[in-house]
């Protein structure tokens, strides 16, 4: 009998099978309906992740928004910045917030964080300018070539391209080069920092030509050629184009009441040179033999 039994099964899975492979279906012993539920069941009875939920009261919230707000509110106060720019041919007067002044000549740029001047008096500064500087804690400015530390003072940085030199008025300045090289300047003495990071000081110097700018005089001595042509384009707005080289030395001055053509006019001829206008705002300077 259990052999016929099983006989029996086999033959029915047969049937089954050939009426599946005809588009057939099979007759499980539980509906489809209920192999799904089963199926859904153990997939619900596993493990979940856990749920992280945090239950603030009022007070509690108010607490946490306050923190974020005064962070936020720090941010600002930290990193708002102004700038004071100046263009060609333009000096222009700025009082920072504890009524230090800052005289910026021609082409510069100064940069300070005024909600934040009570915990840091420091500036940025790119170009020239003059500062008179009110007593308090330390006063920094910074620029790419150097950085220049006092207390209160009154005092010249001149901060184009290769060229950091600062000139002590009254008081005392500290000047520190990239490579961490530091001097104290006394009034009448300027420190020049030269391109191997080293700092090269002078003392009993007539400060008066490297603050002359101030009153519109521009005074030199011994200058690059082109170091006079460029203060030129910066206090007139102009563009002088050169075929010379940067040998020339220049000893003499300008001033603002004079037009680009007449400070040309004599400036050339003492160095072998000639110029000519190439348009409105453009010269160019050869030599005169050229």
């Amino acid at each position: 009998m259990k052999q016929e039994k099983e006989h029996i099964d086999l033959t029915a899975v047969d049937r089954q099978s050939k009426a599946f492979f005809k588009g057939g279906k099979f007759h499980w012993q539980r509906s489809e309906a209920e192999v799904w539920a089963n199926l859904q069941a153990r997939m619900d009875a596993q493990p979940k992740g856990r749920s992280l939920f945090i239950d603030f009261s009022p007070f509690q919230w108010v607490v946490a928004a306050s923190i974020v707000v005064l962070f936020a509110l720090g941010s600002f106060l930290r990193f708002y910045s102004i700038t004071v720019e100046t263009s060609a041919g333009q000096h222009f007067m700025t009082e920072l917030p504890d009524h230090s002044k800052v005289n910026l000549n021609a082409q510069s740029t100064l940069t300070y964080h005024p909600y934040w001047w009570k915990i840091n008096r420091l500036v940025q500064l790119q170009g020239e300018a003059y500062f008179e500087v009110e007593k308090g804690r330390r006063f920094t400015v910074v620029s790419t070539k150097g950085i220049t530390q006092v207390m209160g003072t009154s005092f010249n940085i001149y901060a184009r391209d290769e060229i950091y030199k600062v000139t002590c008025i009254t008081g005392s300045v500290k000047v520190k080069s990239p490579l961490g090289i530091e001097t104290i300047l006394q009034p009448n003495s300027k420190a020049e920092i030269q391109p191997d990071g080293k700092i090269n000081v002078q003392t009993n110097i007539e400060t008066f030509p490297e603050i002359s700018w101030k009153k519109n005089i521009f005074l030199f001595t011994a200058s690059p050629v082109l170091h006079v042509f460029s203060e030129i384009e910066r206090q007139y707005g102009v563009k002088i184009e050169t075929r010379i080289s940067n040998s020339a030395l220049y000893s003499g001055n300008f001033t603002k009441d004079q037009n680009v053509d007449e400070i040309l006019g004599y400036i050339c001829p003492a160095l072998g040179l000639k110029y000519s206008r190439i348009s409105g705002g453009k010269y160019l300077i050869t030599k005169q033999d050229e």
